[in-house]
Formats: C-alpha cells, sequence, structure tokens
C-alpha cells in the first residue's frame, strides 16, 4: 500500500469512514481487477451515532407531546392540526389520543380519501420499503451467523466487518447461502412490486375517472395547447378549431396574453398594500409609539427623504390602482363584458395593443371522451398537454414563455447539471473528508483527537451526514430556482417533477463519489478501457463505506422521527415571529397565511428515501445487518408521515401519482439493476464464478418483469379510457357549454385581467373589527359581493375587498362528530 496522501482531499472513503487510524490509506478507489479493498471498520462510530441520534429525537419527542398538550388544551390548530383549517372534511378528529396507533390502524381507503393519491402512494413507498427491508432482515438472521463464523481473516474482517461477506473466504462454499437468499430477496421485491402496481393502476383508473375531489372540475376537461400559430391567437379562432375536430364538444377556448407589464405594476401594488397593513398593524398594537417612517429617493440604504409610511404607500398603491386601470382601458378590457378576443382583434392583432396574444392556450370541452381523444391526437403544428389547477398549480408569470423556447432553456440546463454532476466532486469530497479528522488536524497542523474518544466517535459519525444533508439543500434549492426561473415552467407540479430527477440524479452521483472517494476523472483512463469497471470499483468500495452509510440511515430514520413529529422549524420560525412581532402586531394577511397547510415538495422527499433504498439493496448480501438500519427508517417513516399527511401537510393540487409512483418506480428499478449487478461482480471479487453467473438469473428476470410493467400497465393508465370516460360522460352528462363568455367567467383566464376578486386596497386591521379601524370607512364592507366594481364619475373602480374566513369552531366541532373521517 502506499503512503497516506498529504491532502485530506485525496483520501480514500475507506479512510475517512474508520474509527481507527491505519497507518497507511489507499490514495486510489479499488480497480475493477483489484480485490476489495482492506480496511478497520469499527464499531465505535456507529454506537455514538446511535446514541446521539436517540438522544436527539427523544428530545424532539418530548417536546412534540408536551407542545401538542398544550395546543389541545387552548384547541390551536396552526402547528399540529393545521389540515383543520382547510382540509377538516378530509382529515381525521384532530388530536388523537394515541397518534401512534391512529396512524396505524388507519385503513387505507380512508388514507387514499383523506390525503389524495400522491401522498396516499408515497406512504405506499414507505410501506413497501419496510416490508422488503424486513425480508432483508429475515435474510440478515440466517446471513450474519453465516459469515460471522467464517474462516477468513485480516484487517476487513475484524470489528463491524466481523458479520460482513468480507469474512467468508474466496470461493467458499458459504457463498451458495448468499446465493439462494438473494434469489428470494429479489423474488419478493418484485411480487411487491407488482402488488403496488395493481394498487396504483385501480386507484389511478379511479382518479382519472373522478378527479381530486377538492380539484377544479374544468382542469379534468381541458388541455394545454402550446405553439399556436398567428392565424390561432384569438380565443375564437382556438375554439373553432376545436369545434371542427370535435363539433358541439368545446365549452370555452383562452389564449393567454403577454401581461408581463400589467403583472409588474400589479406587483409592486401589492407591495404598498402590504406596507400599508404591516404599518397600520404596528400601530393598531404600539399606539404609543410615533407613527411609521421610511426613506424613499435613493438606493442607499438609511439615506434618502423621511417620508409617513402609510401615507406614502396609499399614495403609492392609488397612483398604481389610476395606472393599472388605464393600461387595461388601453385594450379594451374592462368589466362591462367585452371579450378580449375583441379588444385584440381591435389592437393586438397590429402589433398596437398592450396585450399581444401568446402561442399557448387552454382549450376546455364538454365531454371527458372528447377531452380523452383530443388528448391522444395529432396536429399539425399544435402540441397538447394536460393542464395544472389554475387555482393552486399554475404559474402565471411563466404561463405565457413560449414552448419552444422552455426547451432550449431545459436543453441547457441539463447540460449544465452535467457538468455539475461530473465535478460534484469537490464539493462532496469535502463533506465526506470530515470523517478523517486525523488527517484535517494535520493538514491545518493542529494536535489530534484521541481517536477512542466519544467526542472523536460522535464527530466522525455525525457531522460528514449532516454536512451532507445541507449540501444536498442547497442544491435542491438551486434545481428549484433553475426549474422557475430559469427554463420557467408553467407549473409547481413540473417543477417539482424537474426537481426530483435531478436531485435524484445527484443522489445517485453520490454514491458514486462517496465510494470512490474522488473525482470521476480519477477513474477515466479505467472506465474508457473497460466500461464495466464502474460496478467493480463500486462493488470493490462498498465494505469500507458501510460505517458510513449505517450512520446515514441511523441520522435520516431515528434521528429525524422525532424532528418531524415535532415541527420544530415551524415553530422556531413561528416563536421568532412572535418576539419580532407579537400577533397584535401581524397583519390579517399574515394571521391567513398562518393557517395555511404547508405542503409536502416530493423533489425534496423522494430522493433521500430513494438513495436509502438503494443502499438497502446494494448492502443486502454483503452486509446484511443494514438491512435492519433500513427497516428502522423505513418501518418509522411510515408511522410518523401517516401522522402528518392526515393531521399537517395538504397538497394544493393532486397529481394522481404520477410522481409518487410511476417516476418513482423508474428509479427504484434502476435502484434493483444497480444491486444486481454489484452482486454479480461482488462474486466475481470472491472467486465464485458458479454464484457470479447465478447472479445473472434474477437480473434476466427483473428486465423481463419491467418490461411487462411498461408495456401492460403503465400504457395503458397514462389517460382515461375512451369507453370509460364516454360512460362517465352518459353518467354525469356534459358540461354546458359558455358561448361569449367574459374574462371574469373564464376558468383560465389569468389573474391579472380580473377585476371582481382584485386586491385594490389594503385589508382591515381585523375582520371582526372594521367598524372600529381608524384608517378606513366603517361603512366600507369586508367581503366581497361577487360583482365586478362600478366605475365612478372619474373613472376609478370602485371596489369591496375581503376574504372569507371560515368557522374554525364549527370545523372543529364537526371533525369531532364525523364518523366517516375518524380513525
Amino acid at each position: 500500500m502506499s503512503e497516506a496522501p498529504s491532502s485530506f482531499l485525496s483520501a480514500a472513503p475507506s479512510l475517512f469512514l474508520s474509527t481507527e487510524p491505519p497507518s497507511e490509506a489507499p490514495s486510489t478507489a479499488p480497480s475493477f481487477e483489484g480485490e476489495v479493498e482492506s480496511t478497520i471498520v469499527g464499531w465505535s462510530g456507529i454506537t455514538a451515532t446511535l446514541i446521539a441520534a436517540l438522544a436527539q429525537t427523544t428530545a424532539f419527542y418530548i417536546f412534540f407531546m408536551f407542545q401538542r398538550s398544550r395546543e389541545k388544551a387552548k384547541s390551536s390548530y396552526s402547528l399540529y392540526e393545521p389540515r383543520q383549517f382547510n382540509f377538516s372534511h378530509r382529515s381525521p378528529s384532530p388530536f388523537a389520543d394515541n397518534w401512534m396507533l391512529e396512524a396505524w390502524k388507519v385503513d387505507k381507503e380512508t388514507l387514499r380519501r383523506s390525503v389524495g393519491l400522491d401522498s396516499y402512494m408515497y406512504l405506499r413507498f414507505l410501506r413497501l420499503g419496510a416490508r422488503i427491508s424486513g425480508m432483508g432482515v429475515l435474510a440478515s438472521i440466517i446471513l450474519l451467523p453465516v459469515y460471522a463464523t467464517g474462516l477468513e481473516r485480516g484487517d476487513d474482517t475484524v470489528q463491524f466487518n466481523q458479520l460482513t461477506l468480507a469474512r467468508v473466504l474466496q470461493g467458499s462454499d458459504r457463498i451458495w447461502g448468499t446465493v439462494l437468499l438473494w434469489w428470494i430477496f429479489i423474488a419478493f421485491i418484485l411480487n411487491e412490486f407488482w402488488k403496488e402496481w395493481m394498487e396504483y393502476q385501480d386507484n389511478r383508473r379511479d382518479f382519472l375517472a373522478k378527479g381530486d375531489p377538492d380539484g377544479s372540475l374544468d382542469m379534468r376537461y381541458a388541455l394545454l395547447v402550446e405553439e399556436l400559430p398567428a392565424s390561432k391567437q384569438s380565443d375564437e379562432a382556438l375554439a373553432a378549431h376545436f369545434e371542427a375536430i370535435f363539433p358541439n364538444k368545446v365549452r370555452q377556448a383562452t389564449v393567454l396574453r403577454e401581461l408581463t407589464p400589467l403583472e409588474q405594476k400589479i406587483a409592486e401594488r401589492q407591495v404598498a398594500i402590504e406596507n400599508v397593513e404591516k404599518a397600520e398593524a404596528f400601530i393598531m398594537a404600539r399606539p404609543e409609539k410615533p407613527r411609521p417612517t421610511m426613506k424613499i429617493n435613493s438606493k442607499v440604504p438609511c439615506m434618502g427623504e423621511t417620508v409617513d409610511k402609510i401615507d406614502h404607500n396609499v399614495a403609492e398603491y392609488e397612483r398604481l390602482n389610476k395606472e393599472i386601470d388605464q393600461m387595461r382601458k388601453s385594450s379594451e378590457i374592462v368589466d362591462d363584458a367585452i371579450l378580449l378576443e375583441n379588444a385584440v382583434e381591435r389592437s393586438g392583432s397590429e402589433g398596437q395593443g398592450l396585450f399581444k396574444a401568446s402561442t399557448t392556450g387552454v382549450i376546455t370541452f364538454t365531454s371527458l371522451s372528447a377531452k380523452e381523444s383530443a388528448m391522444a391526437g395529432h396536429y399539425k403544428g399544435l402540441k397538447v398537454f394536460a393542464v395544472a389547477d389554475p387555482e393552486h398549480s399554475i404559474l402565471w408569470q411563466n404561463a405565457t414563455v413560449p414552448y419552444s423556447k422552455q426547451r432550449i432553456f431545459e436543453l441547457v440546463a441539463s447540460a449544465l447539471w452535467t457538468v455539475g454532476i461530473l465535478f460534484w466532486a469537490v464539493p462532496v469530497t469535502l463533506v465526506v473528508a470530515i470523517a478523517n479528522l486525523d488527517s484535517i488536524f494535520k493538514t491545518l497542523g493542529l494536535r489530534s483527537i484521541d481517536s477512542t474518544s466519544a467526542a472523536y466517535g460522535i464527530i466522525a459519525g455525525l457531522l460528514p451526514v449532516i454536512a451532507l444533508a445541507v449540501l444536498m439543500a442547497v442544491l435542491y434549492m438551486s434545481i428549484v430556482a433553475a426549474g422557475q426561473k430559469f427554463i420557467k415552467f408553467k407549473s409547481a407540479p413540473e417543477v417539482d417533477a424537474y426537481t426530483f430527477h435531478w436531485h435524484m440524479l445527484f443522489q445517485f452521483a453520490n454514491l458514486w463519489l462517496i465510494l470512490i472517494g474522488g473525482s470521476f476523472f480519477n477513474q477515466v483512463d479505467a472506465i474508457l478501457a473497460d466500461p464495466t469497471s464502474i460496478v467493480g470499483i463500486i462493488a470493490g468500495a462498498l465494505p469500507g463505506a458501510s460505517v458510513f452509510f449505517a450512520n446515514m440511515l441511523i441520522v435520516k430514520g431515528i434521528g429525524n422521527f422525532g424532528l418531524e413529529l415535532s415541527m420544530l422549524p415551524a415553530y422556531g420560525l413561528t416563536f421568532v415571529m412572535s418576539l419580532l412581532a407579537p400577533e397584535s402586531q401581524r397583519t390579517q394577511r399574515m394571521l391567513d397565511a398562518s393557517k395555511t397547510p404547508p405542503e409536502i415538495k416530493w423533489g425534496q422527499k423522494l430522493p433521500d428515501s430513494i438513495f436509502v433504498f438503494l443502499v438497502m439493496i446494494l448492502y443486502m448480501p454483503i452486509v446484511p445487518l443494514m438491512e435492519l438500519f433500513a427497516f428502522i427508517y423505513f418501518g418509522g417513516m411510515y408511522i410518523v408521515w401517516t401522522h402528518q399527511c392526515l393531521h399537517v401537510y395538504a397538497q394544493a393540487s393532486d397529481g394522481g401519482g404520477v410522481t409518487t409512483w410511476q417516476t418513482l418506480f423508474g428509479f427504484l428499478i434502476v435502484c434493483l439493476y444497480m444491486g444486481e449487478a454489484v452482486f454479480i461482480v461482488y462474486m466475481g471479487l470472491k472467486e465464485a464464478p458458479g454464484p457470479a453467473a447465478c447472479g445473472f438469473v434474477p437480473l434476466v428476470v427483473t428486465i423481463i418483469f419491467h418490461k411487462y410493467i411498461n408495456q401492460k400497465i403503465v400504457y395503458n393508465i397514462g389517460n382515461l379510457a375512451l369507453d370509460v370516460a364516454a360512460e362517465i360522460d352518459k353518467d354525469n352528462g356534459e358540461l354546458e357549454r359558455l358561448n361569449g363568455t367574459s374574462i371574469e367567467d373564464k376558468v383560465f383566464g389569468q389573474p391579472a385581467l380580473k377585476l371582481a376578486n382584485e386586491e385594490r386596497e389594503p385589508m382591515p386591521y381585523r375582520r371582526s373589527e372594521v367598524a372600529t379601524d381608524p384608517f378606513r370607512d366603517p361603512n366600507r364592507g369586508t367581503e366581497d359581493d361577487g360583482k365586478q366594481p362600478n366605475y365612478d364619475e372619474h373613472d376609478d373602480p370602485i371596489h369591496v375587498v375581503g376574504v372569507y374566513e371560515p368557522n374554525h369552531d364549527e370545523l372543529y366541532k364537526d371533525a369531532q362528530e364525523s364518523d366517516h373521517f375518524s380513525c
């Protein structure tokens, strides 16, 4: 073996992960032709991480139980029962006496109806992981004594590695026991996959037929139309095009307009309105203090003219109201039922109008059969896609970006992310190297810490896992920003799916980099000479990295159970806000926002669990003890997240399980392929040609299974079958055709053009205290009557602003008395 490298960046991961400092360290990852890397892997790192994780989750769990009891006594829902505000009709009774038993016993039908198909399939995935890892635990009961009594000796067969395949002699007959259990394990996985597909297939078809109960009805009958030519860039022309193909089946057509200047004005006005609300709330809460002021006419902080904050912002939103109204009038977009297409015909088509038509439109049909036929059709120059929920999911600021432009920017972003994966070694190696404290201290010229001390074990075990999690969080936010701001996807689900895809690819890159401990380019020559060496490098490095992955599973599982239940980040934010601005100083808008349940971001949540699934598959025949850690992770996650999905999180719109099962399954099958390939190569490294050859059997079976699923199931559940759609149309009837509809009545009309619910002035300090609010007319109502504004003699629209607020006491009472959703 070579001398230890002077820089900790080039050290191999087995050195990083060893808690007993060896005198020498390999400078490169093992080659495909070489033997399995010899490394002493101790127990102290795992033990310290386990103790720390147990202590952490216990502390968080105590906080959860204590704070939850306080919230229950006050009937306060904001932290642990926010679904009661808007989703009480789909939630079990709040504050169950035994939350864990409730989550365990809830039946699948109640669970699916309550949380929606996306969240339901995510929970099914966690349950799937628990069942597969449970099977792995059963296999480990046989494998552990077989490995522990092996006759191989050396640094890589002591302490933790005494319970791994490394303990078995090269070419030993004991390896046949591993092969047999591997076959059983793979067969069990494929059987579980099949069960999940059958479950998903039935629920997917039901979703396509009925939709989400809280979703937009028109969304089920609508399609997004891209790359509209100039001849079809009006509502009438778009409707006529599809009317010719589907006579009397077009409900409504909407061509989206280029509204960037108008949207910028509206956003500027919203800032002024919210500034007034905050200033008024401050005065109402602190009447003894001077009125708030602000600086204007300067880009330098604390410089410029000092003005009254309320007076200035009132003048600003009143000025912007007039400018916005004038912009709308210039294109004849007012509230007197003049259609937008008429305005475009008179001005936009000649390039003189303020709001030119875009190449994007939405067509809504009166029947599901017509919509599904249109979805399956091919059109000259047009592309059609499923459309997102107009209220919750469409990113209106990106809605008019040309489809071709999006594709170009997506290719550019993909190229940049690919380069990022190739050079991902630099930040990841820095993170993983933290575990090798000796190398760090030597590099910095500091005195080393005793490697047998508890402090050393805790730091070496926890720091790399936590640091890598922080690094991945930064990466996630960067991918989200690329989807929203650079590519400019038109809906939140598109951004989430894009984030999921690239976030997961970086997770796969993490596996490679953690195992080889250096840049991809360190192995380029060997890989170009023999591409199969990739698998050999991974297989040879797996034993040495086992402690890192064990620590990762412990931290992600045991360490996070209590943290997730406690909702400590949300509580901490609320606590800080209460210090900075007590409730009396918060605006009504802030109070409303605090009652909105958080959403699960699949692009952030799923990759972590898939990575654990990958580790579970890879290590089952090599380090079977890893299955126990995976079982704890998936079992605990299922219980915790079932409770969270029933009581805390709520998805604004449901995608029908496309991301949380169909896309997810694609990554799961890749994990299985990787595990089967590594098994074959590892058997070769153990000089067992017979077992290596037998490893091809489950691989071939998996390929056949995957192909069958794609051809027989996935192909048939992408859209609603036409005969089923026709039956639904017959049972439910068709939607009414909407001819001559004003902008206000267009479901997919852009919010910037709608006047009925427009915010033109601040909300009252408190809805129940409008009459005592000194800042506005006490005779003005607080709830919108649903009518469009009238114009006074100065052509200024008169609006009545307000937001409906449900009676939370009644919601709570209804939830308590509901037997249907009682778990």
